[in-house]
């Protein structure tokens, strides 16, 4: 397969990976889909999207059609098998080993600069299919200025499972794949690019591990700036925290009942369209096709691996919140910022310069949170555009 060939002799065990859902599984599916309950119709869920409550029990009952009667996983399967994947075989810290899943665009030419590029959360690897296929149509493998990694989280789909018997946090998802890229002969010098969670995985690269050498990053979380600065904003008052608390009330619960939420949509493929479906719907500048928020959905149920994913939320606002303080530290790598307006945290750019090097920036005039997913091409532009700029200095 084009693109497929590693630049170097891997120093870790790596193995070809492609998506083989059994067919009984997908039978399986279908059957929970039609077996399911659609509840009965409220106040509420009438028309929910006008009143901000949430997707309406209409969305739902339509969606759930497409899902069993014109959605097919074999035709998305396919699409995504069309990329070169890959699982490695790499230990944390402590010597446990782990396997990561992850896409990848090689390039044949000697000075390919490499990147990761790191996902969010309700989104996986496959939020960069379109960038992938955008970036193949514009470079032959011969042509391709990039080595391009894009790694399944561990918890998420087809990489290890969180561990069991002991906490895992964003430091530990940043040291495994720094050990990816080294065992790829990748890790002297490298870009990492994330949005979402993949913004604290990237920045948590960018602090701890010397082959990172600048990050990009398409969204980012970071405090007001100090009264009596140029950038300080007012404090929020309760309208404001009102507006907020509704956009981040699915947090709260997954940063404070992990376990209940993980083992209610675990247990219902109809509970797991909802909860998932509306972040894509109400996160998106243009929502996505009903073939692409499905196809997010059928591989987080295949995979069973919702409750695993959301391991991360207990950092921002559960128990383990003042644990991981990655995020509170100056970044002092070259940090390039795009800001996109529908973002659900639209940070300024004024903000991010408290919190970071801030070396590159652009503002869009449109685009949500799922940036890859939304504008490949736009996305792509912003990190060649930064790349372009800051790689001449930083690989001396």
């Amino acid at each position: 397969m084009s693109y497929s060939t590693p630049p170097f002799k891997p120093t870790i065990p790596l193995e070809p990976f492609t998506i083989s859902i059994p067919d009984e599984d997908i039978e399986e599916l279908k059957t929970l889909i039609k077996l399911s309950r659609l509840p009965k119709e409220t106040y509420e869920n009438i028309d929910a999207e006008k009143k901000g409550f949430g997707v309406s029990r209409k969305w739902l009952e339509d969606t759930r059609k497409y899902w069993l009667e014109e959605y097919d996983w074999r035709k998305q399967e396919s699409r995504i098998n069309a990329q070169p994947a890959f699982k490695a075989t790499v230990k944390n810290s402590d010597g446990l080993e782990y396997k990561i899943h992850f896409a990848a665009l090689f390039s044949k030419r000697k000075d390919a600069i490499p990147i990761i590029l790191s996902h969010g959360w309700p989104g996986a690897y496959i939020e960069f299919l379109g960038l992938m296929e955008v970036i193949r149509a514009k470079y032959s493998e011969d042509e391709l200025p990039y080595h391009l990694i894009f790694p399944s989280t561990p918890g998420y789909l087809f990489s290890s499972s969180t561990p069991n018997d002991r906490e895992f946090a964003i430091k530990d998802v940043g040291y495994l794949y720094d050990q990816v890229l080294k065992g790829l002969g990748l890790g002297d010098g490298y870009i990492a690019q994330g949005g979402d969670v993949g913004s604290h995985i990237t920045n948590e690269l960018g602090r701890s591990h010397e082959g990172c050498k600048a990050i990009h990053l398409n969204m980012r979380i970071v405090k007001p700036a100090p009264p009596g600065t140029p950038e300080h904003s007012q404090p929020w008052g309760i309208p404001e925290f009102l507006e907020w608390l509704q956009k981040y009330g699915y947090n709260l619960e997954q940063a404070t009942r992990p376990s209940t939420i993980g083992l209610v949509l675990g247990s219902n493929p109809i509970s797991l369209l909802c909860w998932i479906g509306e972040k894509f719907v109400e996160w998106s500048d243009e929502t996505p096709s009903l073939d692409t928020i499905l196809t997010f959905i059928s591989l987080y149920w295949f995979t069973d691996t919702f409750p695993s994913c959301i391991f991360s939320y207990r950092y921002g606002f559960g128990s383990k919140r003042n644990v991981h303080t990655a995020d509170k530290e100056y970044q002092h790598k070259p940090t390039g910022y795009s800001y996109f307006p529908k973002e659900i945290t639209p940070i300024p750019v004024h903000w991010v310069k408290t919190a970071h090097n801030l070396v590159w920036s652009r503002e869009h005039k449109t685009g949500g949170h799922f940036a890859a997913l939304e504008g490949p091409e736009v996305l792509l532009d912003d990190v060649e555009d930064f790349v372009k700029q800051v790689w001449p200095e930083v690989s001396k």
